[in-house]
């Protein structure tokens, strides 16, 4: 009989899932999917079949192309599946924000952590550098920023005089390089942004989360990092919904 569930994200350069069973993550893993993630996806069924899910629950950002594609694999191996998509009315999250323009990425990150009691932002570390602030369950709005290694390639694409393509992010002192100063300054742009919105809300709880939460976190003060808020969003945004009860229930 089929049984538990498997949250998978697809995010613009990794893929992470949880598998479930009785409530207990039973296996997890983030793989970089090389632009082929329909490629990756069938090598994970293929070791899933064991534990053979009755629910598949995703969230994508990779367009409506490559989300069709993984539809049509997901309809041919039997699996039951569903998107998730955002809802700025949620019961758990309200949000002023453009609708058709909040990705489903930074909706379920926030979904993720959001608390009615609490004033908090929500900081994801990824491809992209989103800050999003959110007063006790609504979402106020937020800032998109270019990531640390997306500015670095910046400056490498768009002058003639800087040519640095690699090198540590773990610095915030005056560069003595061209190398230096071009990763502590990129560095300290992102630090400096997280830090003037702790100056402009200063009574809010800051999470952070993604695969660069920690490159981040180690130059801040008062942060907490979480790097599974966007999967804890899924499992959210599912959980309530009667489609997961009656798949799990009549697999």
């Amino acid at each position: 009989m089929k049984q538990g569930v498997l949250w998978l994200d697809l995010g613009n350069t990794r893929l992470k899932y949880w598998l479930i069973e009785h409530d207990k993550i039973i296996l997890s893993d983030a793989k970089e999917h090389l632009k082929a993630p329909n490629e990756l996806l069938l090598g994970l069924l293929g070791s899933f079949a064991q534990f053979d899910p009755a629910f598949i629950g995703i969230s994508s950002v990779l367009g409506e192309r490559i989300n069709e594609t993984l539809a049509n694999t997901l309809t041919e191996f039997g699996r039951a599946f569903e998107f998730a998509k955002v809802n700025d009315n949620h019961p758990m999250l309200k949000s002023h924000y453009h609708p058709k323009q909040l990705g489903v990425d930074r909706w379920l990150q926030m979904l993720g952590v959001v608390d009615a009691n609490k004033q908090q932002c929500v900081i994801g570390c990824g491809t992209a550098l989103t800050i999003d602030v959110i007063d006790k369950g609504v979402h106020l709005g937020g800032y998109i920023l270019p990531n640390v290694y997306m500015q670095r390639h910046a400056l490498y694409a768009g002058t003639q005089q800087i040519g640095v393509k690699k090198g540590r992010f773990d610095e915030l002192s005056l560069g003595l390089s061209t190398d230096d100063a071009v990763n502590h300054g990129v560095l300290f742009g992102v630090v400096s942004a997280v830090k003037n919105i702790q100056q402009q809300y200063p009574d809010y709880e800051v999470i952070l989360t993604g695969g660069g939460a920690n490159m981040l976190s180690a130059h801040l003060d008062g942060v907490q990092t979480d790097a599974e808020l966007l999967l804890k969003g899924l499992q959210r945004y599912f959980c309530g919904k009667s489609k997961l009860s009656s798949h799990t229930e009549n697999a």
